[in-house]
Protein backbone atom coordinates (compact mmCIF):
# COMPACT_ATOMS: atom_id res chain seq x y z
CA UNK A 1 0.00 0.00 0.00
CA UNK A 2 1.60 3.80 -1.62
CA UNK A 3 1.15 6.22 1.27
CA UNK A 4 1.03 9.72 0.36
CA UNK A 5 2.94 12.37 1.52
CA UNK A 6 2.69 16.53 1.25
CA UNK A 7 4.34 19.01 -1.38
CA UNK A 8 4.18 22.36 -0.95
CA UNK A 9 3.60 24.04 -4.24
CA UNK A 10 4.31 28.44 -4.49
CA UNK A 11 1.51 29.98 -6.80
CA UNK A 12 1.47 33.79 -7.51
CA UNK A 13 -1.78 34.95 -6.76
CA UNK A 14 -2.62 35.04 -10.47
CA UNK A 15 -1.97 31.51 -10.92
CA UNK A 16 -3.95 30.41 -7.82
CA UNK A 17 -7.07 32.28 -9.20
CA UNK A 18 -6.62 30.78 -12.15
CA UNK A 19 -6.45 27.30 -11.16
CA UNK A 20 -9.62 28.03 -9.17
CA UNK A 21 -11.28 29.34 -11.97
CA UNK A 22 -10.79 25.86 -14.09
CA UNK A 23 -11.12 23.42 -10.99
CA UNK A 24 -14.35 25.06 -10.61
CA UNK A 25 -15.35 24.64 -14.32
CA UNK A 26 -14.27 21.05 -14.36
CA UNK A 27 -16.04 20.34 -11.14
CA UNK A 28 -13.32 19.63 -9.33
CA UNK A 29 -10.77 20.96 -6.61
CA UNK A 30 -7.05 22.49 -7.29
CA UNK A 31 -5.89 19.71 -5.76
CA UNK A 32 -7.20 17.43 -7.89
CA UNK A 33 -6.02 19.77 -11.20
CA UNK A 34 -2.68 20.05 -9.21
CA UNK A 35 -1.86 16.33 -9.42
CA UNK A 36 -3.35 15.28 -12.30
CA UNK A 37 -1.02 17.59 -13.97
CA UNK A 38 2.01 16.43 -12.00
CA UNK A 39 1.58 12.98 -13.29
CA UNK A 40 1.00 13.72 -16.63
CA UNK A 41 4.08 15.84 -16.26
CA UNK A 42 5.76 13.10 -14.86
CA UNK A 43 4.52 10.37 -17.24
CA UNK A 44 5.48 12.50 -20.15
CA UNK A 45 8.95 13.39 -19.05
CA UNK A 46 9.69 9.47 -18.21
CA UNK A 47 8.30 8.56 -22.10
CA UNK A 48 10.75 11.19 -23.27
CA UNK A 49 13.66 9.93 -21.06
CA UNK A 50 13.23 6.24 -22.14
CA UNK A 51 12.73 7.55 -25.48
CA UNK A 52 16.31 9.20 -25.18
CA UNK A 53 17.76 6.20 -24.09
CA UNK A 54 16.21 4.10 -26.97
CA UNK A 55 17.50 6.61 -29.24
CA UNK A 56 20.96 6.18 -27.95
CA UNK A 57 21.06 2.57 -27.88
CA UNK A 58 19.70 2.26 -31.58
CA UNK A 59 22.91 4.50 -32.70
CA UNK A 60 25.11 2.55 -30.73
CA UNK A 61 23.88 -0.61 -32.26
CA UNK A 62 24.09 0.99 -35.82
CA UNK A 63 27.77 1.66 -35.15
CA UNK A 64 28.41 -1.78 -33.84
CA UNK A 65 26.05 -3.71 -37.24
CA UNK A 66 26.19 -0.91 -39.75
CA UNK A 67 22.39 -2.22 -40.10
CA UNK A 68 20.02 0.53 -41.05
CA UNK A 69 16.72 1.77 -42.77
CA UNK A 70 17.04 4.07 -44.98
CA UNK A 71 14.74 7.61 -44.88
CA UNK A 72 12.97 6.75 -48.33
CA UNK A 73 12.44 3.61 -47.49
CA UNK A 74 10.99 4.46 -44.55
CA UNK A 75 8.78 6.43 -46.73
CA UNK A 76 8.21 4.21 -48.71
CA UNK A 77 6.46 1.90 -45.67
CA UNK A 78 4.41 4.88 -44.72
CA UNK A 79 2.61 5.50 -47.59
CA UNK A 80 2.06 1.98 -47.95
CA UNK A 81 0.58 1.13 -44.19
CA UNK A 82 -1.79 4.02 -44.91
CA UNK A 83 -3.40 1.82 -47.52
CA UNK A 84 -2.43 -1.49 -46.35
CA UNK A 85 -2.27 -1.70 -42.50
CA UNK A 86 -0.46 -5.55 -43.26
CA UNK A 87 2.04 -3.76 -45.53
CA UNK A 88 5.70 -5.44 -44.31
CA UNK A 89 8.33 -3.26 -42.63
CA UNK A 90 11.18 -2.75 -44.67
CA UNK A 91 14.03 -4.94 -43.54
CA UNK A 92 17.50 -3.53 -42.07
CA UNK A 93 20.62 -3.78 -44.41
CA UNK A 94 24.28 -2.43 -44.32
Amino acid sequence: MQTATNLTVKLNVDERHRLKVLADAKKRTPHFLMKEAIQRYIADEEAEQMAVKIAIASVEHYKQTGLHVSLDEVRTWAKAVKVDRSAKIPSCHV
